[in-house]
C-alpha cells in the first residue's frame, strides 16, 4: 500500500519493533502476530505495560483464523484486529481511525474528560478561517486556589470535575447544536458559542454554579460564610469568600483576528478586566475595526 500518506518505520522482528516504538513513540503500530524473536502478542503485552508508551494504538495482523487467537491479541492490549488476507484500503482506514481516536483521547483533560488545549486551538483556528461570527467565553473559578489550599487537591479536583459537567450541561441545554466546551487546565474553561447564545449561557453557568457552591464547604465554613487561611493565634488570617465563577467574553467577527495567539492575548486582557469588576460582572472587549 506504499506508506498511505504516513512516514513508516519498519522492523524485521519483534525485538526491533519493541525498540523502535520505545525510541520513536509512533502515532500507531501495526503488529504481525507471527514474528521472529518476539511474537506480536508478547510485543503488545510489553508495550501496553510501559506507562510511557501504553497509549500508542496497536493494530494486530494475523493469519490465524480462530476466535481464541483473536481474543489473545485483544487480551494482550491490542486496540484493533485485522485477519489476513485483508484489503490494503481497509488497513489504511483502520490505522487512520486509530490515530484519530488516540489523538482525541490524549488531548482530553483527565479530570473532566473535556477536550484540552490542543483541541481548543484546533477549533478556534478552524473558526477563524471561516466567515461566521462567534463568541469565546473564558470561565474560571474565583477563590479556587484558596479553596484548594484549605480543603486539599482531592476536593479541589471534585470542584473542577463538577464544574466541567455543569458547564457542559448548560451548553447542551442552550441549543440543538451545543456550543463547544473545552478545559484548558486547572479551573479554566473555554466555551465557544454563537453570539445569541452567549448572554443566557453566561448567566446559566453563573447561576448553576452559585446553586451548588455551598455543597463544597464544611458546615463550620458555611455558618461563617467564608474560609480562613492562616494562624488566628498570630492574627495572620485572611478571610476568603466562597468560590464564584468569573466569565470573560470576546466577540469575534470575521477577520478580526488573524491567529490564535492574537485572540489569546485579547482574551488575557479581557480576563484581567473582568476580574477587576464584581464577581457577577461580564466584560465585553471593545470591537476593533475590521481592516
Amino acid at each position: 500500500m506504499g506508506d498511505a500518506g504516513f512516514l513508516c518505520l519498519r522492523a524485521r522482528d519483534g525485538e526491533e519493533a519493541l525498540n523502535i516504538t520505545r525510541s520513536e513513540l509512533p502515532d500507531a503500530l501495526v503488529l504481525d502476530v507471527m514474528m521472529p524473536k518476539l511474537d506480536g502478542i508478547e510485543v503488545c503485552k510489553r508495550l501496553k505495560a510501559d506507562v510511557l508508551i501504553s497509549r500508542v494504538p496497536i493494530l494486530m495482523l494475523t493469519s490465524l483464523a480462530g476466535v481464541d487467537d483473536r481474543i489473545a491479541g485483544l487480551d494482550a492490549g491490542a486496540d484493533d484486529y485485522l485477519p489476513k488476507p485483508f484489503d490494503l484500503r481497509e488497513l489504511a482506514a483502520r490505522v487512520k481511525a486509530l490515530i484519530r481516536q488516540s489523538r482525541r483521547e490524549r488531548d482530553r483533560n483527565p479530570t473532566t474528560n473535556l477536550p484540552g488545549s490542543e483541541a481548543i486551538d484546533d477549533k478556534v483556528t478552524t473558526l477563524l478561517k471561516g466567515d461566521a461570527p462567534f463568541v469565546l467565553l473564558y470561565v474560571d473559578i474565583e477563590n479556587f486556589r484558596s479553596y484548594a489550599d484549605v480543603y486539599g487537591y482531592r476536593r479541589a479536583d471534585d470542584v473542577v470535575s463538577n464544574t466541567g459537567k455543569l458547564i457542559l450541561q448548560e451548553a447542551r441545554s442552550s441549543a440543538d447544536a451545543p456550543p463547544f466546551v473545552g478545559h484548558i487546565g486547572g479551573d479554566d474553561f473555554i466555551v465557544i458559542c454563537a453570539p445569541g447564545q452567549a448572554d443566557p449561557l453566561s448567566q446559566g453557568i453563573g447561576d448553576a454554579f452559585g446553586q451548588t457552591v455551598d455543597s463544597y464547604y464544611d458546615d463550620a465554613d458555611k455558618e461563617r460564610g467564608y474560609i480562613s487561611i492562616g494562624d488566628e493565634a498570630d492574627q495572620e488570617v485572611r478571610r476568603v469568600n466562597f468560590m464564584t465563577t468569573s466569565i470573560a467574553r470576546i466577540d469575534v467577527e470575521p477577520s478580526k483576528f488573524e491567529t490564535t495567539d492574537e485572540l489569546a492575548e485579547a482574551m488575557t486582557r479581557a480576563k484581567a478586566m473582568t476580574r477587576r469588576k464584581t464577581h457577577s460582572g461580564l466584560f465585553k472587549l471593545p470591537r476593533r475595526p475590521i481592516e
